[in-house]
């Protein structure tokens, strides 16, 4: 099994969704927190499931979609490190370019 660590910043995204669901649908909240553990066994038993279209632009980053959710994620070939979970109707964090001087 390879082993799956979160960022600060992914448990603290997880936590807060938790929170948010449960006062508001606790069903929906049992069904997030169901769908993470899902996808950490996931990624312990298939550490490159996630694809390369929906992530973070930055090399090695790979992205999970689970449900309505995406996990942005790393792997050295010896441990993943999810680095940020987001709703997929976020916007995708990307670096700064200067599209004018790529045209």
């Amino acid at each position: 099994m390879t082993p799956v660590r979160l960022s600060k910043n992914a448990a603290n995204y997880i936590r807060r969704e938790a929170d948010y669901l449960r006062q508001r649908n606790p069903a929906a909240a049992r069904g997030f927190s169901l769908a993470i553990k899902d996808a950490k066994r996931t990624l312990q038993s298939f550490p490159q499931a996630g694809n390369k279209m929906h992530g973070l632009q930055i090399a090695g980053g790979l992205t999970l979609v689970m449900g309505d959710y995406l996990l942005d994620y790393s792997y050295d070939g010896k441990q993943v490190d999810i680095v940020a979970v987001r709703h997929g109707r976020m916007v995708t964090p990307a670096p700064d370019a200067d599209l004018d001087g790529d045209l």
